[in-house]
């Protein structure tokens, strides 16, 4: 019975080396907006979806007295955050990026390599990111999921 209520464990991506994270191509989500400041900061800009219920409990009596829900969402980027995300073109690889963090902010290779892992699952999560892969680590990628399904 309890088994209904567990969530299910999303399935893992395969495992990739620093050198194949390094040569992985990060690309913008092309349905966010994103806007800079004068400071150099960027707002990223995306249109919330309202559900299907809300729909439904738009003509009620305390709709009406709530003010509406906001049609879209906005994520501020810090200094560090904007550079990344103007280098997500799907031109720089992981490695470019990370040469440029090292060389603006004085980072150690592996810090700036540690931080973008970090910034970058971040980043993957909240499908703001996807990554373009070379074709010899698309191969091996597809080849591992195939071994995942049929060892299941």
């Amino acid at each position: 019975m309890l088994e209904r209520f567990r969530r299910k464990k999303k399935p893992k991506g395969p495992m990739i080396s620093r050198d194949e994270f390094l040569r992985l191509k990060p690309v913008r989500n092309p349905a966010l907006r994103w806007e800079k400041n004068e400071k150099g900061e960027i707002q990223l800009i995306f249109p919330l979806t309202e559900s299907p219920a809300k729909k439904k409990a738009s003509g009620k009596v305390l709709s009406k007295l709530l003010p509406p829900p906001p049609k879209e969402r906005k994520i501020q980027l810090d200094a560090v955050g904007s550079v990344v995300w103007e280098l997500c073109d799907g031109n720089a690889t992981v490695k470019d990026i990370s040469g440029a963090l090292q060389e603006k902010y004085k980072m150690m290779p592996v810090e700036a390599e540690v931080s973008l892992d970090a910034y970058f699952k971040q980043l993957t999560k909240r499908a703001l990111v996807g990554f373009i892969v070379p074709e010899e680590l698309r191969e091996k990628f597809q080849e591992e999921t195939k071994d995942k399904k049929i060892k299941k």
